[in-house]
């Protein structure tokens, strides 16, 4: 199975939908690079004191690293340098960095970002997005259809996620959300 590469908005979606272990087990080999694992990675919580509130939680990556769901990688080579430094000067160090490795390593990079997916089209590089990974992993594991719902209103919820029209799969993310 392809490596994929998890940009900082999948990787936020995955941590918010409250399935990430079976998302990630279900759906191959992920890796994240050092510059997604140095952001200050955030998703929506329940305030403890206000149950109608959210607040910002953190997200304990070095976690998900250790126990081996997701692999830590780092930009190698001019060749990765060089590409890192071309697509940062569009996108942030996040997105650069993965575009960089994938078009280096041959990975797919998952990214929501649309600055990011239009700039991997004009270079060739094949992408996923947090509703394809969804529904690979729906298929996959064949999980009720309330899960799914859970799921769908976890990421728009604590990610503050929803695909936009133009996505493929906008109108299955709508039809099971409800």
């Amino acid at each position: 199975m392809k490596e994929r590469i998890l940009d900082a908005c999948c990787l936020i979606n995955l941590f918010a939908s409250g399935e990430k272990t079976s998302i990630l087990q279900a759906c191959g080999e992920f890796c994240v690079s050092e510059q997604v694992a140095s952001e200050a990675l955030r998703i929506g919580g329940i305030d403890d004191e206000d149950p109608s509130r959210l607040v910002p939680r953190e997200i304990d990556l070095e976690a998900v690293i250790r126990s081996g769901l997701i692999k830590a990688c780092r930009l190698e080579g001019p060749a990765e340098v060089e590409a890192f430094v071309r697509f940062a000067m569009e996108l942030g160090d996040g997105e650069a960095s993965c575009l960089a490795i994938a078009k280096s390593r041959g990975w797919t990079p998952a990214t929501d970002d649309r600055k990011a997916r239009r700039i991997a089209s004009e270079n060739g590089i094949a992408l996923t997005s947090t509703p394809e990974l969804i529904q690979e992993w729906f298929q996959a594991t064949g999980a009720e259809e309330a899960t799914l719902i859970g799921l769908l209103q976890n990421i728009e919820r604590f990610a503050r996620f929803r695909p936009r029209r133009p996505d493929p799969l906008h109108a299955w993310w709508m039809r099971h959300r409800a």
